[in-house]
C-alpha cells in the first residue's frame, strides 16, 4: 500500500497502471533527445533544487539529503532522478509520456497539476509537474509569482520525504490502531468539524493568537499570547476529542507538525534575500496562509510562535526523529523559557 503526504494543492487520483520503462538520460537515443524541458522549466528546477540545498543549511540537518526518487514532468516528458534530493549533482532518466505518469509502485496519475511526497514498497519519492503545466492549467501565482510559489510548494512537499520515518509513520500507526480509511489525512479533522461553529471559532482564535505571539515585540507579550493560545487548544480538544475520537488529539499534533514545518520551509525561503526576497508579510499572504486548510495555517503559526519563544531547536526535531509534535513543541518552548 502506498502512503503519501497530502499534497499542498492538486494531488490527482491514483489509478492502476503498467509500469513504464525509462530511457537513460546519458544515452543519445531519440527518445531522450526529444525529452527536453523548456529552458524556463529547467531554470525553475535548477533554482528549486538550489533552494532545497539552501534550506537544508538553514535547518542544520542532513535530513533533506534523501535517497528518495524525484519525478518531474511537463506536458510531454517525464524525468526521474535517484540523487536530485540528496543535494548532489543530479543525474536524470527520461522518457516521453502519453498523459499518464507512472509512480514507483506501478500506479499512475494524470499528467496535470500536482505536487506530493509518497512512499511505497519501492521507497520514498517526490513528484511534481513543471511551471508550464501549472500555467497552462491557469494556476495563479498571486503576489509571489508562479515560479516562486511553486518553489515554495516544492520545498513544503519534498520536506515531507524526510518525515516518512517519523511523523508519517506515527500517523500510519494511528490509522491502523483505529481502523481508519485510507483517505485519513491532515484535512480529515477539518472535514469532520468544520460545521461545528465553536470548534471552528476556536481554531481561528488559536491561530490568530499564535501569529500574534510570533510577531510580539516583547518576550512577555509573546509568552502571554502563546499561553492563551495553548489554553484554547487544550479546551477545544477536551470538548471535541472524547470517547472514540480521543485519538484525534495525537493525530492533530502530528498533522500540525507535518504541515506547519512544511509551510515554514517554503515561507522561510521566500523571505531569504537570496531566496524569494520577500517581506514576511508578503510571504505569509502569498504562500504561508494561502490555501484555507487549518493544519497548514495553524501549523505554521505554531512553529513560528515556538521559534519566537524557544529558538530554533524545533527544526531538528521536526526534520529529525520527530518525537515531539504540534502543541507539545510549543509546550517544550514554554518550559524552556521558564527555566531561563
Amino acid at each position: 500500500m502506498m502512503r503519501r503526504a497530502t499534497a499542498w494543492m492538486g494531488a490527482a487520483t491514483l489509478m492502476a497502471s503498467t509500469a513504464a520503462s525509462v530511457a537513460a538520460a546519458d544515452e543519445p537515443d531519440a527518445t531522450v533527445q526529444a525529452c527536453t524541458f523548456s529552458q524556463a522549466d529547467q531554470d525553475w528546477i535548477d533554482r528549486s533544487l538550489d533552494a532545497r540545498r539552501a534550506m537544508a543549511a538553514v535547518i542544520g540537518t542532513d535530513a533533506f539529503a534523501s535517497p528518495a526518487a524525484m519525478i518531474i514532468f511537463d506536458a510531454a516528458c517525464v524525468r526521474q532522478s535517484a540523487d536530485a534530493l540528496r543535494g548532489e549533482a543530479a543525474t536524470w532518466t527520461a522518457q516521453a509520456h502519453q498523459g499518464q505518469i507512472t509512480l514507483p509502485d506501478g500506479a499512475a496519475i494524470p499528467a496535470g497539476v500536482t505536487s506530493f511526497a509518497g512512499e511505497s514498497r519501492a521507497g520514498a519519492f517526490y513528484i511534481m509537474s513543471t511551471p508550464s503545466v501549472w500555467r497552462a492549467a491557469g494556476v495563479p501565482g498571486g503576489a509571489t509569482g508562479l515560479e516562486n510559489l511553486m518553489t515554495a510548494v516544492l520545498l513544503h512537499e519534498s520536506a515531507h520525504v524526510a518525515q516518512f520515518a517519523s511523523y508519517m509513520r506515527s500517523v500510519g500507526l494511528i490509522a491502523e490502531r483505529n481502523r481508519l480509511p485510507e483517505d485519513f489525512g491532515d484535512d480529515s479533522i477539518q472535514q469532520r468539524f468544520k460545521s461545528d461553529p465553536i470548534f471552528a471559532a476556536s481554531i481561528n482564535r488559536e491561530t490568530a493568537l499564535l501569529y500574534a505571539a510570533a510577531a510580539a515585540k516583547s518576550d512577555r507579550e509573546a509568552l502571554r499570547l502563546a499561553r492563551e493560545a495553548r489554553d484554547l487548544i487544550a479546551a477545544r480538544r477536551a470538548r471535541a476529542f472524547t470517547g472514540a475520537d480521543a485519538y484525534l488529539a495525537e493525530a492533530e499534533d502530528l498533522f500540525l507538525a507535518l504541515e506547519g514545518s512544511g509551510q515554514w520551509v517554503g515561507y522561510q525561503w521566500l523571505t531569504m534575500p537570496n531566496g524569494g526576497g520577500m517581506t514576511q508579510a508578503e510571504a505569509l499572504s502569498g504562500f504561508g496562509r494561502r490555501g484555507g486548510w487549518w493544519t497548514q495555517d495553524e501549523g505554521l503559526a505554531l512553529v513560528l510562535a515556538t521559534e519566537r519563544i524557544g529558538g530554533t531547536g524545533w527544526r531538528m526535531e521536526a526534520f529529525g526523529e520527530g518525537k515531539v509534535a504540534g502543541a507539545a513543541m510549543l509546550d517544550a518552548a514554554l518550559r524552556h523559557r521558564r527555566r531561563r
